[in-house]
C-alpha cells in the first residue's frame, strides 16, 4: 500500500472537507438558480407578450398579413424575441421565418402553448424550435379581432440561450470562487503544517539515529504539545537502552575477557552446528583455525567421532553435556565438554578443550618411571636375594667361591646405590628449582678439573681428551657442585661410548652474555628420534637390540638437564657430527655470565673456588678430597669395616664411592670407573 506524506493528507483532508462542505449548497443553489431564471424568463416572456398585445391593440390597422409580418420583424430586432401570429393553426406572421416561407412552416395548432392559450390563458413552454434549430421559450395568448386582423394566437418566444449564458456566467463565478477555495486552503494548510512536519522530521531523524546506535541523541526541538509526550517516550527510551548498553558492553567485555583469558579452547556452535565463535586460546591450539568460522567441527579437527557427537546431541531434546578425550594428533591429547543450550535460533552447543597432553605426558612419564625403578631395583635385589640364601643355606666350600659371591652382592648393592643417589640428585636439583643460588664460577677451571679426573678412564680406552676452553678463566653463573655434576656426566658418557683411539673435546664460546660450552665426541651418535627423549628419566638407547644394559639406570642427562635449567639455562644435542658415517654426538651447555651487580662476582676468580679453597693440580683440596661435598658422591655403596669394605668390584670399582671417579652417576646413571657392556648408549 503506497504511503502518503502527512502534509499531502492534511492538504488532500482540506480539500475533501471543503468539498464536502460546499458541494451541497453549490448543488442546491445552482438547482434553485436554474429554476428562479427559468421562472424569471417565462414572466418576462409573458410580459413580453402582453406588451406585444398592446402595441398590437394600439397599432392602425394592417393592410395585408405581409405589413403584420414586416412589423413583427422590426419590433422583434428591437426587443431581440421572435414574435409570431398564428390563425387557425396557420403562421401567418414570423419574425424569424420570411413571409415568402410561412406557408411551408407546418401547423402550429398542436403547441403546447398555442393549445393553452385557446383556453383563455397564458400558455407557456420550453423546447427545442425544428424552424430555428435552437431552444426557446414560448409564451401565447389569444388575440381578438385588433388592428384589422383576424382572430387568432399570439406568440413570444426568447433564445432558452440567454438563460443558459446567464447561468453559465453564475455556475462559472461559483466554481472558480471553489477552486480559489482549494487552492487558498491547501497553501494555507502548507504554509501551516511546515513548522509541525519541520519538528517532526527532527523527531524522526533524532528516532533514526538512535535506532541505528546513537544512543546518545536527545530530541530537543518539540513540535507541539501533543507531540511532547512522544518525544519524551523516545528520549527515556534512548536513555534506557544507552543504560542498558553500557551494562551490555562490559558484561561482553568481563566476559570476552573470561572467553580469552582462557587456558581452554572454547567453540561455540550454531543451530546448524556450525562454528559461530571460538576464544584465543583455541586459535593457538590448532593453525589456521581460525579460517574455519562457519565450518562444521569435522572440518576443523578432521575427527568423525567428535563431529558424530555433536550431530546426536543437536537433534536431542534432553542432550546433557558430555565429555570425550580424543587424539588429534602431533601428541597432542583433548578431553572436550560438549554442553548444549537453547536459544531463540534453536539448540546449540559449547565444545571445551581441555588440552591433557602434559597431564598425559606426566602419566606415561610417571608409569615409565614406577616400572624402570621397580625393573631397575627387582634385577640386583634378586640377585642379592639369591646369593646370600645360597651362602645361608649351602655355603660353598672354597673361599674364593665364597668371595666371588660376595662380590656379586656388592656389585649388585653397588648399582642400587649409585642409582638412589642419582635419584637424590634429580630429586634435590627438582626440589631446589629456581632457588639455587646461583654465583660466579669459572666453567673453564671446572672444566680442567673434571677432564683431569677423567684422564685416566680415557687413557685405558686410548681415547684423547682435548680441552679447547683455554688457560684463562671463564665465568658463568652456576652452582658450582651442579656445574661439576654435568660436565662429569657429559664427559664420562662422551669417554664411555666412544670407540678407543679416538678424539674427545670440549671447547667453549661466549658472546651477547651468555657462554656455551660443548662437549663432542666421536662415538655412534644419537638417532634424531631420541634426541629430545634421551634427556627423559631411565631413557636408554638400545642400538643392537639386545636388551644388553651397563649398568647404569639411565639418570645422567635427566640429571644435567635439570641442573642447568635450574640455572637458567639450556641444553641440547647435535648428531651426527660426520653425515657420512653418521657418528659422532655434541652436548652443548649454554649458562649465563654474571654482570657486575649479580651477587657473588667480584669480577677475579684467579682459579680459586668459590669458597677460596686452593685448587691442587688435579682438582682437589689441599687435603685429597673432592671440592663438591654437596654432590651424591657422599652416599657410598658400603660403609662396613669388614673385610671386602674395600674390595674390587668385578668391572673394577669400589666398594666405596669416595673416589673422584668412582661413583659420580653418569649420563647412564654410570660411576666414573665402569666400562659399557653393550653398544647401548644410555641417557
Amino acid at each position: 500500500m503506497k504511503q502518503y506524506s502527512l502534509r499531502k493528507r492534511l492538504v488532500v483532508g482540506t480539500w475533501l472537507l471543503l468539498i464536502v462542505a460546499l458541494l451541497p449548497p453549490y448543488l442546491y443553489f445552482d438547482k434553485t438558480l436554474r429554476r428562479d431564471v427559468l421562472l424569471e424568463a417565462k414572466a418576462r416572456a409573458a410580459e413580453d407578450v402582453d406588451t406585444t398585445y398592446w402595441l398590437l391593440r394600439e397599432h392602425p390597422p394592417f393592410p395585408t398579413y405581409q405589413h403584420l409580418n414586416a412589423w413583427v420583424t422590426e419590433l422583434s430586432r428591437r426587443t431581440g424575441t421572435r414574435i409570431t401570429y398564428i390563425v387557425d393553426g396557420h403562421v401567418m406572421a414570423d419574425s424569424d421565418v420570411p413571409f415568402e416561407r410561412l406557408s411551408t412552416l407546418e401547423d402550429h395548432a398542436n403547441r403546447p402553448e398555442v393549445l393553452a392559450a385557446r383556453t383563455g390563458t397564458l400558455g407557456t413552454d420550453v423546447r427545442f424550435s425544428a424552424t430555428l434549430g435552437k431552444d426557446l421559450i414560448y409564451a401565447a395568448r389569444m388575440v381578438d379581432s385588433i388592428a384589422g386582423l383576424d382572430p387568432g394566437t399570439l406568440r413570444l418566444a426568447l433564445p432558452l440561450s440567454v438563460v443558459h449564458d446567464r447561468l453559465d456566467r453564475m455556475e462559472k463565478g461559483l466554481v472558480w470562487a471553489f477552486l480559489f477555495s482549494l487552492m487558498a486552503s491547501g497553501a494555507l494548510g502548507l504554509v501551516v503544517t511546515r513548522p509541525l512536519l519541520r519538528g517532526m522530521e527532527t523527531m524522526a531523524m533524532a528516532a533514526q539515529a538512535i535506532g541505528q546506535g546513537e544512543y546518545g541523541r536527545r530530541i530537543r526541538d518539540i513540535p507541539g504539545r501533543e507531540l511532547r509526550p512522544l518525544a519524551h517516550a523516545i528520549n527515556g527510551m534512548a536513555h534506557n537502552i544507552e543504560q542498558h548498553l553500557h551494562q551490555l558492553n562490559e558484561q561482553k567485555g568481563r566476559l570476552e575477557a573470561v572467553f580469552n583469558g582462557m587456558h581452554e579452547g572454547v567453540m561455540v556452535l550454531d543451530a546448524a552446528g556450525r562454528i559461530d565463535s571460538m576464544n584465543h586460546a583455541l586459535t593457538a591450539m590448532f593453525t589456521g583455525i581460525g579460517n574455519k568460522l562457519g565450518a562444521t567441527p569435522l572440518e576443523a579437527t578432521m575427527k568423525p567421532e567428535l563431529q558424530r557427537m555433536v550431530d546426536e546431541m543437536l537433534v536431542s531434546p534432553n542432550a546433557r553435556g558430555i565429555s570425550m578425550q580424543a587424539d588429534l594428533g602431533e601428541g597432542r591429547a583433548f578431553e572436550i565438554s560438549l554442553v548444549p543450550f537453547r536459544d531463540a535460533s534453536g539448540q546449540r552447543m559449547v565444545l571445551v578443550f581441555h588440552d591433557i597432553s602434559e597431564r598425559e605426558k606426566l602419566e606415561h612419564i610417571r608409569r615409565d618411571f614406577v616400572a624402570n625403578v621397580s625393573h631397575e631395583l627387582k634385577t640386583p635385589l634378586t640377585s642379592i636375594k639369591g646369593y646370600a640364601e645360597t651362602l645361608l643355606e649351602g655355603p660353598p666350600a672354597s673361599r674364593e667361591q665364597m668371595s666371588a659371591f660376595l662380590r656379586t652382592i656388592l656389585k649388585n648393592a653397588n648399582h642400587m646405590t649409585k642409582m638412589v643417589n642419582s635419584l637424590l640428585v634429580l630429586a634435590r636439583s627438582e626440589h631446589k628449582g629456581d632457588k639455587v643460588a646461583l654465583t660466579g664460577v669459572d666453567a673453564a677451571e671446572v672444566l680442567r678439573q673434571t677432564v683431569r679426573e677423567l684422564e685416566p678412564v680415557a687413557s685405558r680406552k686410548e681415547i684423547t681428551l682435548d680441552n679447547g676452553v683455554g688457560a684463562g678463566p671463564l665465568v658463568v653463573l652456576a652452582d658450582r657442585d651442579g656445574l661439576v655434576e654435568v660436565f662429569r656426566n657429559l664427559l664420562d658418557n662422551a669417554i664411555k661410548y666412544s670407540p678407543p683411539q679416538t678424539r674427545v673435546a670440549v671447547s667453549a664460546t661466549a658472546a651477547d652474555g651468555r657462554v656455551t660450552l660443548c662437549v663432542s665426541d666421536q662415538g655412534p651418535g644419537i638417532p634424531e628420534k631420541s634426541r629430545e627423549r634421551i634427556f627423559e628419566r631411565f631413557y636408554r638407547l638400545d642400538r643392537d637390540g639386545d636388551g644388553t644394559k651397563n649398568g647404569s639406570a639411565g639418570l645422567g642427562l635427566a640429571i644435567c638437564r635439570r641442573i642447568v635449567m635450574s640455572h637458567g639455562g639450556d641444553i641440547w644435542v647435535e648428531s651426527p657430527l660426520d653425515a657420512v658415517n653418521r657418528t659422532g654426538a655434541a652436548f652443548f651447555v649454554m649458562l649465563a655470565a654474571p654482570r657486575p651487580q649479580d651477587e657473588g662476582w667480584d669480577g677475579d676468580m684467579n682459579g680459586e673456588a668459590p669458597d677460596g679453597d686452593e685448587l691442587d693440580g688435579d682438582g682437589t683440596d689441599g687435603d685429597g678430597t673432592d671440592d663438591i661435598p654437596d654432590t651424591p658422591a657422599v652416599l657410598h655403596a658400603g660403609t662396613s669395616t669388614g673385610p671386602n669394605a674395600g674390595a674390587a668390584t668385578p668391572e673394577g670399582s669400589t666398594a666405596t664411592a669416595g673416589g673422584p671417579d668412582a661413583d659420580k652417576p653418569d649420563a647412564s646413571g654410570h660411576t666414573g670407573a665402569g666400562e659399557p657392556h653393550g653398544p647401548s648408549r644410555e641417557a
